[in-house]
């Protein structure tokens, strides 16, 4: 069986923070990180990773926000932030050297919501999350084509929040896993799939049920890091937290490893195609420090 070994890359560069937006775009090969929730509260700074370093790119532009998600959109050459916890209805896009404000209305205003960037039909596409109203947690699919937010008139999860999103290239599918149940509140561990028209549950345990976690594509299966599991709301000592490494293949979650990182909820994490590479950074310890550490996975037998 192939092994997943995480190795510390990197002290210097963004600050401590949580719930950061990160994705990686594959036109300039740079993992490009916004935002999250540091030591002062919410951050708008934009940092981006080359494998060796960070580097500041810009300290304005979005207003400063955690808990938002971001897609590199390959057909229009940018990388495409939404929403979080600003709960505004905007759409940003960054093209390497500036922000762009592309929509300020379309989807509702939501946070700890789930986004995966379908390579296949270009669209964005993000499901559920939390709204501006106590008790909002949403069951809707969303599509973003460059242009215009529509929603897809489509059943598919239960209604949930801080799930994980990512989309697997090599079957074209995208894949939401966990987060936390609407009605009860604990955390979850069921697989679902959309293909752009339908969403399929695939598989209902396997993966260990959680919340906060970080999900990416890595070129032959997703992967999920970290997480927690519990009910929602809770104190933070309340939740377990994980440290381990799955991978899905389609079919089967795969428990890889349990070392690497500290165990921790908000993680950012993406998949650096050109080197091959997972990076991970940041996130909340189960002491309830923020962290500020950059993390890279390699494969052995």
């Amino acid at each position: 069986m192939i092994r997943i070994l995480w190795t510390q890359k990197e002290d210097a560069g963004p600050g401590p923070r949580a719930y950061p937006a990160m994705a990686y775009d594959s036109s300039r090969a740079r993992t490009v990180l916004f935002g999250g929730n540091g030591d002062t509260g919410p951050l708008g700074d934009t940092w981006e990773w080359d494998g060796e370093n960070w580097t500041q790119m810009a300290d304005s532009g979005p207003p400063a926000r955690f808990q938002s998600a971001m897609v590199y959109d390959v057909q229009r050459n940018q990388t495409v932030l939404f929403s979080g916890s600003n709960l505004k209805s905007d759409t940003w896009g960054w093209d390497g050297r500036n922000w762009t404000q592309l929509a300020d209305s379309g989807a509702w205003p939501r946070t700890v919501f789930g986004m995966a960037y379908d390579s296949k039909r270009h669209r964005a596409v993000v499901f559920g999350g939390t709204g501006t109203a106590v008790g909002d947690v949403g069951a809707d699919t969303w599509e973003w084509d460059g242009a215009a937010w529509t929603q897809q008139a489509v059943t598919g999860p239960p209604a949930r929040t801080c799930h994980m999103m990512a989309y697997d290239n090599s079957r074209d599918r995208s894949v939401l896993v966990g987060g936390f149940d609407k009605l009860a509140g604990g955390s979850r561990g069921d697989t679902w799939e959309w293909n752009g028209s339908v969403w399929t549950q695939v598989s209902d345990f396997g993966v260990t049920p959680c919340a906060f976690a970080a999900l990416s594509f890595k070129g032959d299966s997703v992967a999920l890091f970290g997480g927690v599991s519990g009910q929602s709301g809770t104190p933070i000592a309340n939740y377990k937290f994980y440290g381990s490494t799955w991978t899905w293949n389609g079919k089967n979650w795969t428990l890889r490893q349990h070392f690497g990182p500290s165990p921790r909820l908000g993680p950012a994490m993406c998949y650096d195609s050109k080197r091959g590479k997972l990076v991970l950074f940041g996130g909340v310890l189960s002491n309830g420090t923020i962290v500020a550490d950059t993390w890279e996975h390699s494969e052995v037998p």
